[in-house]
């Protein structure tokens, strides 16, 4: 199932479905098919193009963003954990490289712990596991207990969640985490274009795991979409960043109807 969902996640990417119509049009192109070429050569230019897009990126993103809208820390509940997933860290790996990058999403970590300073829980879980691309490299839940203990949480107040490799086991092993320390309310925290997601995720696997599961309200950060505003040229130009959103939008959106057919 996780290597299926890995795949899926894969052909919902803009970039893999422009380069595999390129490559058929290239087959055909071999082939003698000179018309089925050029028209697939260019749907796959066209498609590339509009996924592109900031606009593109605005528009598919405003959905996600609007229904958890970020809130500052003062206005969040108090709750008795705060739930931190990952996707916001680049495991160190030693030898090679000693110390862990940050990624887009980075910000989570800094809100989580801003929520703990401002006293709204009184532990911290972090659900972060992965599947380490390298012999030695550091599991992610350790690398952001590094970052959260820098940033003022202290270790005693940690829990930490190592072995999920995707949203729905973030869910299952949190919340067993949960359930022994006898937590009750939850304060979820994640990019504002997964939460929707995540919150679907968690109250699916949880309801199905647990009669009285803990009560999860949404703490969404790391704001992503491209802000348009009044319509220009540069809105229709071709952006790297805008291609990012759209492709992370679609896995969003894919995503979340994987869960309501499982």
């Amino acid at each position: 199932m996780y290597e299926l969902a890995k795949i899926a996640g894969y052909l919902a990417s803009p970039l893999t479905v422009a380069m595999g119509l390129w490559l058929v049009a290239g087959l055909c192109a071999v082939a003698g098919r000179r018309r089925p070429a050029i028209i697939l050569a260019c749907i796959a230019f066209a498609g590339l193009w509009v996924a592109s897009m900031p606009i593109s990126a605005s528009s598919l993103n405003d959905d996600l963003e609007h229904r958890y809208p970020i809130v500052p820390v003062e206005a969040a509940p108090v709750a008795d954990a705060i739930v931190v997933l990952g996707g916001a860290v680049v495991p160190a790996k030693k030898a090679s490289r000693p110390g862990y990058g940050l990624t887009s999403a980075s910000d989570r970590v800094w809100q989580a712990a801003a929520l703990y300073r401002a006293g709204k829980a009184r532990w911290l879980l972090v659900a972060a596991g992965g599947v380490p691309d390298f012999q030695g490299q550091q599991v992610e839940a350790e690398a952001i207990a590094e970052m959260l203990v820098v940033l003022g949480v202290p270790r005693s107040a940690l829990l930490l969640e190592t072995g999920s490799r995707n949203t729905r086991e973030n869910a299952a092993n949190a919340l067993q985490i949960l359930n022994r320390a006898g937590i009750r309310r939850v304060l979820l925290v994640t990019s504002v274009q997964h939460m929707p997601r995540a919150m679907q995720t968690f109250a699916k696997v949880w309801g199905a795991a647990d009669p009285r599961p803990p009560s999860v309200t949404a703490f969404p950060s790391d704001a992503a979409a491209l802000q348009v505003g009044h319509i220009s040229l540069k809105s229709f130009l071709p952006a790297a960043e805008a291609l990012e959103n759209v492709t992370t939008a679609l896995k969003e959106y894919a995503g979340m109807v994987a869960l309501a057919m499982i």
